[in-house]
């Protein structure tokens, strides 16, 4: 007949018992993902079902989930751990409720840990107590070598058997024992043939059955001993005696139990020793500086809310609170409570949002259970001390929200005041009819004698006129002339008709230098203006990537591609010869690689927009992006040769482009650094916004050129920071061509402009 033991444990009761201690540890569940707040939901029908599956035998607990924790802080060593899940934590709980009782009889007292009303606190205690005796001047450390991976499980049973545990109990035990474990983030099964689960809630329990007999051969040893868990020592009166017993316990160790030491150690009383993360020394017991240091750490890393520490924190403090503050002396233990009032400090000038007000901050700080005499007693002091600093903080932060407030004010108004700045630059005529002179209120822009536009004439800074039928006074070209105001003309397609520009831009005092420049000086020139564009072409696609359809897996693959050939060339800017031959060829196929890779993103991150955009096309172009980019280059190009000539550099002798008779390719190979940042952002933000865009019989409808026009010309008038310093686009062209001029004079090395991204 089955023993009083196993019925009981296959009653529910039993069972619901065990359950409420497995929930009130809130410890993890195993392999199943089953948590203690999941199972309590479903405890009423799940706890008579395990309770029939242990008495019929048909109990099947799950394999541990193997998990891996570092043995000591910043060490490499690893411990293996069981995590058990959550019905067989009950099972084995109930299991040692039922046997704890008949074991606790047969232990021996020297035995401090994982027993009710022992622990570390009392070893250490008994420690001191036994040093305290006159006679013992040495001590010897032991400790077993993984001592819980390496209990003989034939040993084990047997030691159940001897006790009068039934053998039905007796196998479930064994069946705990043996399971199998899972490797975490897999499902590899592992079989361990000797050693108990690190983790599992019965083999604490069963360690201290198996090292009983240990404990009865120590004591019988006649010197003062003291075990918690595989950690021991003994107190001798000479080196010799300490010798001869460490030999003894191996022995015994290694034939009795198939354990085996690690290194022991013997010391002097007067020296100290550690025992149980204290150290103790004629009678006093203190931490090691590293010990020390380690815990504070800990202490700085609590977490609190308006309600007090995080469960977690709170569990870490009373471990401290129920070890260390009844050993310790009231020095390390201040030590101790003035890192938490630290930590609270910290929080209090980093997050002082956890602490809604300053009678919230009160309660957190009465919630704490100060470990020294000290700071309990001064509570009040320093509840003022930190409501001080509580103060201060919201002080400051009000202050910086008005400060933040004020910037935020100022900065709409700029914002404002720099969009009329831009409108008022930059002069759009496109009206056949109408007619544009200089008055007293400015430029005025006239259709059929009334006037239809005004422009402050201290603003304007160009004028642009696309299509025919547009006339102007002499006054107002007179004007431009002498304010150094382009007056430029396009035709419908986009084409540069030609520009009426003073003639102090036409400066040739540094054509010579220019054209005479050596050939080194001129590749560097090149290799630095085609590094701009490539780097501001990658900066508007990482742009585009980042704030619209970077979840798009083939914009990914796109942009990867992209990223590697910006790679390539860069490895090719560190290997090029500037003096070769071929260096210029060598050049522009690094540049059409890139070209191609940036096309074809811009193809994909548009192709949901049905614009029909397949591949880039130059002159003849009649699809809508195409023809876009086109018109916008065009009004770049004349900004950028403006910016030349202004700058008295001959726009005809180019670096990189092939010198053609009548063609400004200089302009073409400055206007490089520029496209991607001030047209094709301008096309692409147009087409993605759903602009009303469309091309009439292979031409851009009015409304579309006005658009582009207009929005190319705010994108040149608009501010951006280069070098420091706030200035428009075009401005910034300006600087580069200067910048260009003095490359050339041998002043200054050319670095090309690079947008933000």
């Amino acid at each position: 007949m089955p023993s009083v033991h196993f019925n009981t444990l296959c009653q529910p009761a039993t069972l619901f018992t065990a359950w409420n201690t497995v929930k009130a540890k809130g410890a993890a569940g195993g392999v199943d993902g089953m948590t203690v707040e999941e199972f309590e939901k479903q405890k009423k029908t799940r706890i008579p079902k395990l309770a029939e599956e242990v008495k019929s035998g048909s109990w099947k607990p799950l394999p541990y989930l193997q998990i891996e924790v570092p043995k000591k802080k910043n060490t490499e060593e690893m411990r293996k751990l069981g995590m058990t899940a959550i019905c067989d934590k009950i099972v084995q709980q109930a299991i040692k409720m039922l046997i704890e009782p008949r074991l606790e009889k047969q232990f021996k007292g020297n035995s401090y840990a994982f027993r009710p009303g022992k622990g570390a606190t009392k070893a250490i205690r008994r420690v001191v107590a036994e040093c305290a005796a006159k006679k013992y001047q040495y001590v010897l450390r032991l400790d077993i070598d993984d001592f819980f991976d390496n209990i003989d499980r034939t040993i084990l049973q047997q030691r159940l058997t001897a006790i009068g545990i039934d053998a039905e109990v007796v196998r479930l035990i064994m069946l705990s024992v043996e399971m199998g474990q899972v490797r975490q983030g897999s499902q590899e099964w592992r079989e361990e043939q000797k050693g108990i689960p690190q983790g599992a809630l019965l083999s604490p329990l069963l360690s201290n059955l198996y090292l009983n007999s240990f404990d009865q051969f120590a004591v019988s040893c006649q010197w003062p001993y003291i075990r918690y868990a595989d950690d021991f020592l003994f107190l001798c009166e000479t080196v010799e005696q300490a010798t001869d017993l460490q030999k003894r316990v191996e022995t015994h160790l290694r034939e009795k139990l198939h354990l085996a030491l690690n290194e022991p150690k013997i010391y002097h009383l007067c020296d100290g020793f550690d025992f149980l993360g204290v150290h103790i020394q004629e009678g006093v017991v203190s931490v090691s500086p590293q010990k020390k240091e380690e815990l504070i750490q800990r202490i700085h890393s609590l977490e609190f809310t308006s309600e007090g520490m995080t469960r977690k924190s709170a569990k870490t403090w009373e471990g401290m609170s129920q070890y260390y503050a009844r050993i310790l002396p009231q020095k390390d233990l201040e030590d101790f409570d003035r890192a938490v009032l630290d930590r609270l400090t910290l929080l209090l000038r980093e997050h002082i949002e956890l602490f809604p007000s300053r009678s919230a901050l009160h309660f957190v700080i009465n919630t704490i259970p100060f470990l020294s005499v000290e700071f309990a007693s001064q509570r009040k002091t320093h509840i003022a001390e930190l409501a001080a600093i509580y103060l201060n903080q919201r002080n400051q932060q009000r202050l910086a929200a008005g400060t933040l407030k004020n910037k935020r004010i100022i900065r709409q108004r700029k914002l404002e005041y720099r969009k009329k700045e831009v409108e008022a630059s930059s002069l759009l005529v496109n009206k056949p009819g109408t007619f544009i002179g200089l008055g007293n209120r400015g430029v005025t822009v006239y259709e059929k004698g009334k006037v239809i536009a005004q422009h402050h004439a201290d603003n304007l800074s160009q004028i642009v006129v696309t299509g025919n039928g547009v006339s102007m006074s002499s006054n107002l070209l007179s004007f431009c002339m002498s304010r150094k105001i382009p007056v430029d003309f396009f035709d419908h397609q986009g084409t540069h008709i030609g520009s009426i520009v003073t003639a102090k831009y036409i400066e040739g005092s540094l054509w010579k230098k220019q054209t005479t420049a050596a050939e080194s000086v001129r590749n560097v020139i090149a290799l630095a203006i085609i590094e701009g564009k490539i780097k501001n072409q990658h900066g508007l696609l990482k742009y585009f990537h980042k704030y619209h359809k970077a979840n798009d897996p083939q914009l990914a693959d796109k942009m990867q591609a992209m990223e590697e050939t910006v790679e390539q060339f860069k490895g090719f800017k560190k290997t090029v010869a500037l003096d070769s031959s071929d260096f210029t060829m060598k050049l522009m196929g690094h540049e059409a690689q890139v070209a191609i890779r940036y096309w074809d993103y811009i193809r994909e991150l548009i192709a949901d927009d049905d614009v029909g955009f397949e591949r880039r096309e130059h002159q003849g172009a009649t699809d809508l992006v195409n023809s876009m980019l086109n018109y916008g280059y065009a009004i770049l190009y004349v900004r950028v040769w403006q910016a030349l000539l202004a700058a008295h550099l001959n726009p005809f002798d180019s670096l990189i482009h092939a010198r053609q008779s009548g063609k400004p390719t200089l302009v073409y190979d400055m206007v490089e650094i520029f496209r991607s940042q001030v047209v094709d952002r301008v096309v692409i933000s147009l087409i993605q916004k759903g602009q009303d865009l469309a091309v009439r019989n292979g031409l851009l409808t009015d409304k579309t050129r006005q658009q582009l026009v207009k929005s190319v010309m705010e994108r040149l008038a608009r501010y951006e920071k280069f070098q420091g310093e706030e200035m428009r686009m075009e401005q910034i062209i300006l600087r580069q061509a200067k910048l260009l001029a003095k490359a050339f004079e041998g002043t200054e090395a050319f670095k090309p402009y690079v947008a933000k991204w």
